[in-house]
């Protein structure tokens, strides 16, 4: 009875030790990469009154990452949190070391929003989706500003989109990040360009940051600049997998599970054998000497 019991606790052990395996093999299924960095950020409010953080986000990892979402916390030099939001960046697929710039509207609380945002001390920052892909858009797009600086009271930036590659570039859309002296992202816009671009062909384009008002313009010193298309990019790089759940490999299931099964099996067959042993009718006495 003492060995059955030990025997018994033995694959329990077996049987969850195996299995503690499977999980994490499973939770690659719904893998999110977290190899996204919030470079720089601030905040001002617009002209309609609204809590605005603009900052940028890079992919610091090795893979291509699509629709990286963020959750801020915008917290008061006492800890206290004032307010939360969310937003996605302006970028539907994210290359390694690429960066993309974002915009969070906290919206209008009302008439103390001057007193309540006068206390903001800084914004906590989470990434709450940025999964792996093995998509990328159409890289065939080049830009060619010739023109930026302020008109009336605005901060332009001019110049065309040239399509030196193979493919139609569709929805084609200009984003633009600007910057302060010191390098930290001060104001965000963007511009849809109507229409479709064919390859060997240009257009022009005109992009400006949101919510001007002079005190924001004063601060723009440097711009960057980064064009997107729907169009995605027919043949992928063989240098950059992705580990998504597209490209996940259930196979590598199988070797667990058996391992499992056959354990389970034999300790069955063990434990058969004993009790089986146990019921069986005591041996004869040894034969007397007298």
């Amino acid at each position: 009875m003492k060995n059955y019991a030990i025997l018994l606790v033995i694959l329990i052990a077996i049987i969850f030790l195996g299995s503690v395996s499977l999980p994490s093999i499973f939770g690659q299924v719904s893998q999110v990469d977290t190899n996204v960095k919030v470079l720089s950020y601030s905040w001002y409010s617009n002209p309609a009154g609204d809590f605005i953080v603009v900052g940028e986000v890079q992919n610091v990892g090795g893979y291509i990452l699509s629709l990286v979402s963020l959750n801020a916390l915008v917290y008061a030099s006492d800890g206290t949190e004032i307010v939360s939001g969310s937003t996605t960046a302006y970028a539907s697929y994210l290359l390694p070391q690429q960066k993309a710039p974002f915009y969070i509207d906290f919206g209008n609380p009302g008439a103390d929003s001057n007193s309540i945002y006068s206390s903001v001390s800084y914004v906590d920052f989470t990434v709450s989706n940025a999964p792996t892909t093995k998509d990328s858009e159409y890289a065939g797009l080049s830009l060619n500003p010739v023109f930026s600086g302020v008109v009336e009271g605005t901060y332009i930036v001019l110049g065309a989109i040239n399509n030196i590659g193979n493919q139609t570039a569709d929805s084609i859309r200009l984003v633009g990040t600007y910057y302060n002296s010191a390098g930290t992202v001060v104001a965000v816009g963007f511009n849809n360009i109507n229409g479709s671009l064919t390859p060997n062909n240009s257009t022009e384009f005109t992009v400006s940051e949101f919510d001007a008002t002079p005190n924001l313009v004063a601060q723009i010193s440097n711009y960057s600049l980064l064009v997107q298309t729907s169009t995605l990019q027919n043949t992928l790089s063989a240098s950059s997998p992705s580990p998504s759940s597209s490209s996940f490999d259930s196979s590598r299931l199988i070797y667990p599970v058996v391992v499992t099964v056959v354990i389970v099996v034999i300790a069955v067959m063990v434990l058969a054998f004993l009790k089986r042993r146990r019921n069986l009718p005591p041996p004869p006495p040894p034969p007397s000497k007298f």
